[in-house]
């Protein structure tokens, strides 16, 4: 792997990778009624997921093919506030296992796309809790049968550690900071402080655009709808039913209650526990700024 480009120059690229939903939502939002004032700065904003699938087709960040397309995207027009959670892909496989497991081969396709461009990357984060349940939520709406203990059982040992890792051995210490959405302001979240950060990078002036940020609720099925759901899966035949399934549930079945929320009391503590012992060690790994 090549050495982490040098920082000292002003960055032409600020990434933001939104593992946390709601931040990558406030971050895109932000930006798209910004689009004048970014322009008046001299910045572009890609934060379109049609955007990047249009530029890099195959979204496979291991293929040069892929990672020159991606360069392409990112430099063409000046400074460049890129956020996007694609290179990071799902945040659990249905199975259980690591989190974001697949998201070093996207961080390794950034380093490589920007190998002689400065850049800098921000990673937006949450609880563990809210990013457990959406992953559940979201394997269940795809067709997977998979009961939430199953999923939090396989997942203990879980951590946002190892990719604020691998970020800072492949852009630098110095270029990674890491936005901990579940330590701010519920009400604000992490979406005025990545906007601001992101901007001071670019224009290498401290920025207090974001500040008006607005914070993004979650948005996911609804107990009844996940119910309705795991009821049927056992029944279907084919990946076809499935998709069918998805969108009844979507399209018919009452989603107006609040989001599922299947946290037994003890679980929530338990990965209250583990957020705080990731917040330490992301703070001896000084990225948490």
């Amino acid at each position: 792997m090549p050495e982490p480009t040098s920082t000292t120059a002003t960055p032409v690229v600020a990434v933001h990778l939104g593992a946390h939903g709601p931040t990558a939502r406030a971050v895109r939002d932000w930006c798209g009624t910004h689009r004048r004032e970014l322009r008046r700065r001299g910045l572009t904003a890609h934060t379109s997921w049609s955007g990047l699938r249009e530029a890099v087709p195959a979204l496979d960040w291991r293929s040069d093919r892929s990672r020159r397309q991606l360069r392409d995207y990112l430099t063409a027009t000046g400074p460049t506030l890129f956020s996007s959670h694609a290179p990071l892909g799902p945040v659990y496989r249905h199975t259980g296992g690591d989190l974001f497991p697949t998201a070093a081969a996207g961080v390794d396709g950034l380093g490589a796309a920007l190998d002689d461009v400065p850049w800098t990357a921000h990673l937006s984060i949450g609880r563990h809790a809210d990013a457990l349940v959406e992953a559940w939520v979201a394997a269940v709406r795809a067709g997977h049968e998979v009961r939430f203990d199953d999923l939090y059982d396989a997942t203990r040992d879980a951590s946002w550690v190892p990719l604020a890792e691998h970020l800072v051995r492949t852009a630098g210490a110095r270029a990674v900071t890491v936005h901990d959405a579940g330590a701010t302001r519920p009400d604000r979240g992490a979406g005025p402080a990545v906007v601001s950060a992101v901007l001071t990078d670019l224009l290498g002036e401290p920025s207090s655009l974001g500040d008006d940020a607005a914070a993004s609720p979650a948005r996911h099925w609804s107990t009844r709808q996940v119910d309705v759901a795991l009821a049927a899966l056992p029944h279907l035949r084919s990946w076809d039913e499935r998709r069918a399934l998805r969108d009844f549930v979507d399209r018919s079945v009452d989603g107006d209650d609040a989001p599922c929320w299947p946290l037994t009391a003890v679980q929530e503590d338990e990965l209250a526990d583990r957020d705080a012992a990731d917040r330490q060690r992301l703070a001896a790994l000084g990225v948490t700024r």
